[in-house]
């Protein structure tokens, strides 16, 4: 066998193996590294959130201590449904 031949039998699949070993460690270390990275997150609208909440509860608050709130509906609840008859054949 000539010194080409041995390195192409032998040396070859053992470098595709090396090859195939590093390449997966590498895959699995990009992958630990984005598991380890804190997720980015829009915190910009955190204060408008919380002033919004507040008010709404204010709302609610307020609309629950009048006694008579409850009684009434609003204005779609209190109009009569129309009712359309088709006259004729």
């Amino acid at each position: 066998m000539s010194f080409f031949a041995a390195l192409s039998a032998i040396g070859m699949p053992l470098a595709m193996v090396f090859g195939a070993i590093a390449a997966w460690r590498l895959l699995k270390k990009e992958k630990r590294n984005e598991q380890e990275q804190p997720t980015w997150r829009d915190t910009s609208l955190d204060d408008w959130r919380r002033e919004r909440d507040a008010s709404a509860d204010a709302e609610r608050a307020a609309r629950a201590s009048e006694p008579n709130a409850l009684l009434e509906g609003s204005a779609e609840e209190r109009e009569e449904a129309r009712r359309h008859q088709r006259i004729g054949g």
